[in-house]
């Protein structure tokens, strides 16, 4: 696997290589021309692209030339020291209390923001980095997209965007993080039991909003382990005849776990204020065949690959009850699970 990805990235050929969680398997598909395909309707079959800023287009690799490769055994993970730029504290933590000024001010309940951490690596070995990726977590969607026209992308998601099959629609509310001891769970405070809250809320109103006559099943919230970390989850079950991937991706994209509550009014203050361009981080990705059949996972714990190395994004959930600093430590535990593979 690694020398074949090594070959796609030095011909520059366009490719994905991905791993759904719990597999034990690589796909990769492959281009034989260098042309960058894009979807408008999502009538096509392939691997899917799409970043954080809402699109009419998408870009993705078709499914035309495909190939499977088996993981290695966890000994397979090799990792070296790399340096890691870490300079963004105070402007990160002006940002969180920027953000708590307006909630006082406006509508806003919630706001997911972010920054990103410089690795120099020129000697990086991307290939091995994602192989580490798969191996180091097994339960997550990891990928590695190489495009010369958008850049290279990797990551380890914990984190379904959408999945549709037969007029069936399996989505996720992830939200809150913390830490616990080996062989316990976490405890969970008021300020992540709202921000989950309000992510399953708004989810919930998104779906009957789009599509009225929807038959909706919402589970218990549930503390899943992703790496060293922990999160709330909801799973939210749909079913409606009206379902389709373009409606799908208007109703929840980008959804309150990575943008916030009320969504309009978080994306304007994330643009506004971030003072970066997240790209494909909190976007979404994943496989789709047509427009009713997708199986696609939120960009987080994610890397754009760059000639010096890496640029890592993380980010945290800001709510009322949120303390700037205690944000910050959010995301530097964040920034371990990516790095950790490096």
């Amino acid at each position: 696997m690694l020398e074949a990805l090594h070959a796609l990235t030095n011909n520059k050929q366009p490719f994905v290589a991905f791993k759904l969680p719990n597999a034990m398997e690589v796909n990769l598909y492959y281009q034989k021309d260098d042309q960058l395909y894009m979807t408008y309707d999502f009538s096509e079959a392939g691997f899917l692209m799409a970043p954080f800023v809402d699109t009419d287009f998408y870009s993705y690799i078709p499914s035309t030339f495909s190939h499977r490769f088996d993981l290695p055994s966890s000994d397979s993970v090799l990792c070296s020291d790399l340096t890691v730029l870490d300079e963004n504290k105070k402007p990160f933590v002006a940002l969180v209390q920027q953000a708590l000024t307006e909630f006082e001010n406006s509508d806003l309940k919630k706001v997911v923001v972010s920054r990103v951490l410089v690795v120099n690596a020129s000697d990086k070995n991307s290939a091995q980095t994602f192989q580490n990726l798969a191996l180091l977590y097994p339960t997550a969607f990891v990928y590695y997209w190489h495009h010369p026209a958008t850049g290279s992308w990797m990551g380890a998601t914990p984190e379904r965007f959408a999945n549709l099959e037969d007029n069936r629609l399996h989505t996720t509310a992830l939200a809150g993080t913390s830490t616990a001891n080996e062989g316990q769970e976490a405890e969970w405070t008021s300020k992540e039991m709202q921000e989950q809250q309000l992510v399953t809320d708004a989810i919930e109103v998104a779906l009957k909003t789009t599509f009225p006559s929807v038959q909706l099943k919402i589970s218990a919230v549930e503390s899943i382990r992703a790496g060293a970390l922990w999160h709330l989850k909801t799973d939210v079950l749909a079913k409606s005849s009206d379902l389709s991937i373009a409606k799908v991706v208007k109703a929840l994209h980008p959804t309150p776990a990575v943008g916030g509550v009320p969504k309009d009014e978080s994306t304007i203050f994330i643009l506004k204020n971030e003072g970066y361009d997240r790209k494909f981080y909190t976007g979404f990705l994943g496989l789709f065949e047509g427009d009713s059949n997708a199986d696609f996972f939120v960009n987080l714990r994610c890397a754009e690959i760059t000639e010096k190395g890496y640029n890592v994004f993380v980010g945290a959930g800001i709510t009322s009850k949120s303390d700037p600093i205690n944000e910050w430590k959010e995301t530097q535990r964040k920034a371990k699970t990516f790095c950790q593979a490096l």
